[in-house]
């Protein structure tokens, strides 16, 4: 059976104590050093179907690393310890027989900042980053429907607009959206990618580096990154603006995301044709993983055993690419409103 591996890590104390049941009987602050001296956390997943009834399985291998403590990055996870867990997590799923490798959370971010790795990865790698812009992009074009924005006279600010993700979304929402601004700390990225749209499409592209600057006067926000310890309030954007954070250290508070009335778009998430057993909760919508472990899945069943999704810039043509396989397999994006009642 085609097989593949998913490498993530926890992203809340919560979600430790899923994956490492033995502490829920310690004290949060004993957690980190905890983590330290764990291996891998090994999860078989026996059948993914898809609509088609062709069935794969997979791996997840959970990384005992918490990238996140009380809200803020972990200054001791360094990039070369992650490269250094990406490349071992490979040894590991080959041994499992897996034919792909995908990568959720932190390892994707650190990993598209050092694309070259997959050189060091012994079997292909992704991080997803395809059918997450896809998700969103999707998840833009409900949205605008349900609250009657014409896109096409909407303008659109990207806040990581530096990195594959922004760069993407940016790229495919430039065949809508009129007025387009690139944020990101990386100008020579931004100047490429504006470069980029304007060869491509008829939108007027402005770079903006400050960040909350960018987003105020937006119709349609997207964040992807964030500089440590920015902040992003949503008290100063347009009234009726659509907003999606996929920010790993989130933007957006909690308490926004509960106010369904709002603009705010969940993006990254995909609902799977078939419900699939994994033993454990990811604190995920029934039946729906991220938009990167699809995106692995959906490879695999393709059996496109290559590097897909990874560093910047990512081939234009995936996007469709990869969405035209969801179509085939029956995964579709999911949003709130999608979920029956």
């Amino acid at each position: 059976m085609k097989t593949f591996a998913f490498l993530f890590h926890a992203d809340n104390i919560r979600q430790v104590r899923e994956f490492w049941p033995i502490t829920r009987i310690v004290p949060d602050f004993f957690i980190k050093r905890f983590l330290k001296n764990q291996e891998f956390k090994v999860i078989h997943i026996k059948s993914v179907k898809s609509s088609t009834n062709e069935e794969v399985q997979g791996y997840f291998i959970v990384s005992p690393a918490l990238p996140k403590t009380n809200g803020e990055p972990d200054p001791e996870l360094q990039e070369e310890l992650i490269l250094d867990k990406i490349i071992t997590a490979g040894f590991l799923a080959k041994d499992l027989g897996a034919q792909i490798l995908g990568l959720g959370g932190y390892v994707s971010f650190v990993a598209d900042k050092k694309p070259m790795i997959y050189k060091h990865v012994k079997i292909p790698i992704t991080s997803g980053t395809a059918f997450t812009a896809w998700s969103v992009v999707e998840g833009v074009y409900r949205k605008a429907k349900e609250k009657g924005i014409d896109l096409k006279k909407s303008s659109l600010a990207v806040i990581g607009a530096d990195c594959g993700l922004g760069s993407l979304c940016s790229r495919k929402l430039s065949e809508y959206c009129p007025m387009i601004t690139l944020s990101g700390s990386q100008r020579s990225k931004l100047d490429a990618l504006k470069t980029m749209i304007q060869n491509m499409s008829k939108a007027e592209v402005v770079i903006e580096q400050d960040s909350q600057k960018a987003a105020n006067d937006a119709d349609i926000v997207i964040i992807t990154s964030l500089e440590p310890k920015a902040t992003f309030s949503l008290d100063s954007l347009k009234p009726h603006s659509i907003v999606c954070d996929l920010c790993l250290s989130k933007a957006i508070d909690d308490k926004e995301l509960q106010n369904k009335s709002s603009g705010i778009i969940e993006g990254g998430l995909v609902k799977l044709p078939n419900s699939v057993h994994i033993g454990i909760s990811l604190g995920l919508p029934k039946d729906t993983v991220c938009a990167s472990m699809a995106e692995t899945i959906l490879l695999t069943l393709e059996g496109k055993f290559a590097t897909y999704s990874l560093g910047d810039p990512i081939n234009f043509d995936k996007l469709e690419e990869i969405a035209n396989i969801a179509v085939k397999h029956g995964f579709e994006v999911w949003t709130p409103d999608s979920e029956a009642p």
